[in-house]
């Protein structure tokens, strides 16, 4: 595949039940949520063809309501919790129209709490596809999954199943998990402008 055929579908889990930070996802830094930030990150890619932001918050769908050629869908009830998100991935791409999936080559998670992202979503597509990974996972400077993003061959994630080939991707942001990450990342953020 060459990159420019590459066609994502970015997925955007936007749940607001966390249980160590209350409604995380709408927590506000660098003057945007992280929702937002999550949106902006997705919007600003070339090969991401289609947003969906899946939530069970009125709150993210009023968020997500003013921008443009967003895809909002409910979150199904029992992905909610503590869930592998890829299971998440898999029920919104099982349930979507074909029309939302036709020409989709990639599937790409995008995480609102990690909102200090250092790579640009399209140089992860195509690193995934120059160097043919099934899956690719961003990580912190010591190696773990940090999950900010995901990138996953379309095909694994309509028939439920992820990829057996990892790729990773350094991208050392912050997971927000306490009031503290949440300024680490407002200090990152602002740093880049």
């Amino acid at each position: 595949m060459n990159t420019k055929d590459i066609c994502g579908l970015a997925i955007i889990p936007a749940k607001t039940d966390s249980t160590r930070l209350k409604k995380k996802n709408l927590r506000v830094i660098a003057g945007k949520t992280l929702v937002e930030h999550a949106i902006d990150y997705a919007k600003n890619s070339n090969l991401i063809k289609r947003i969906i932001v899946t939530t069970e918050s009125d709150e993210v769908k009023d968020i997500t309501k003013k921008y443009d050629n967003i895809i909002l869908r409910d979150r199904d009830k029992s992905y909610m919790g503590e869930r592998e998100v890829a299971d998440v991935y898999v029920n919104v791409v099982q349930e979507s129209s074909p029309e939302i999936l036709k020409d989709i080559t990639h599937v790409v998670g995008i995480q609102p709490d990690h909102p200090d992202r250092n790579t640009n979503v399209d140089d992860l597509l195509t690193y995934s596809v120059k160097n043919k990974y099934d899956d690719l996972v961003t990580v912190n400077s010591d190696g773990t999954r940090n999950g900010g993003v995901r990138i996953t061959k379309f095909g694994f994630v309509k028939h439920g199943v992820m990829s057996r080939r990892v790729g990773s991707h350094l991208d050392d942001c912050t997971n927000i998990h306490s009031e503290d990450d949440l300024k680490q990342a407002e200090i990152n953020i602002k740093s880049k402008k």
